[in-house]
């Protein structure tokens, strides 16, 4: 499937995101777009740049919190008050010395979440800063395609990758995980990596970012794995097809004004 000599890379996530390989983010802004989105996102140097909403901000201080808190302090600081002349000002000063500004609501936040993973058997055992490694990366050439392919793994540890996602209330219950595997693809995520990593096994850490910050763990079956599997391949194909012809296909250039219908159960009275 791959070809490579299988071999985590510990490099910043700022280096990992310039490498110009196809991660995982590429494919799913592929499946759930188009691949005119993706050339955009990934090599049009006049689209303007992603800035993280506050939930993505609060994703990536739990990251860091949890799989690298020695190193939590080097990246975010904490301010009393933001919305002051002063402390607007202060925030400014910290962005343009690369620190990201939080406040005491969102510290408690991230405390509650860090201690609810410690206080859970099963998620303090998986990302426990005593076993494994956190934040490795990892790069191979597809097999099929010839195109480079990279993943960064939260946690690595004895063939098997774990990944902490934070999630709404109510998030982290088994039919709402469910539910957002298929709708932001991370069974595309589990695959790519799994064929990356050369692991055996994709655990996800859910928590939700809300009191009482419950957790589920979750690993996924062979049925959505191999479906994983199957997108990850279209993607990567349509990517291959697209870098050999040049057209990276928007949703109607080619078929002109396509009539849309409503889903079956939308009209099955039955």
């Amino acid at each position: 499937m791959i070809i490579h000599e299988v071999k985590p890379v510990s490099v910043d996530f700022a280096s990992y995101q310039a490498d110009p390989a196809y991660g995982a983010s590429d494919l799913k802004l592929l499946l759930s777009q188009c691949p005119k989105a993706l050339w955009h996102s990934k090599h049009n140097e006049l689209a303007p740049p992603k800035l993280p909403t506050p939930a993505m901000k609060l994703g990536s201080m739990i990251h860091k919190k949890v799989l690298e808190p020695d190193d939590f302090h080097k990246e975010y600081v904490q301010l009393e008050e933001k919305r002051t002349k002063e402390g607007k000002k202060l925030a400014l000063e910290y962005e343009q010395k690369g620190l990201t500004t939080y406040t005491p609501a969102d510290a408690k936040v991230i405390e509650n979440m860090a201690l609810a993973i410690c206080q859970h058997p099963q998620a303090n055992a998986l990302l426990s800063q005593e076993i494994g490694q956190s934040e490795q990366s990892f790069w191979w050439t597809h097999s099929s395609t010839g195109l480079d392919c990279k993943c960064r793994c939260d946690k690595i540890h004895n063939d098997t990758v774990i990944d902490l996602k934070t999630c709404g209330e109510g998030g982290a219950s088994p039919k709402a995980f469910t539910s957002s595997i298929l709708k932001f693809m991370y069974h595309v995520q589990a695959a790519h990596y799994l064929q990356g990593t050369g692991a055996d096994r994709f655990i996800f850490v859910a928590i939700e970012k809300v009191f009482p910050y419950n957790i589920g763990v979750y690993e996924l079956n062979n049925d959505f794995i191999d479906l994983g599997y199957e997108l990850q391949e279209k993607a990567l194909f349509e990517i291959s097809e697209a870098n050999q012809n040049g057209i990276w296909k928007g949703y109607t250039d080619a078929d002109g004004i396509q009539t849309l219908e409503p889903p079956h159960w939308a009209i099955n009275n039955d």
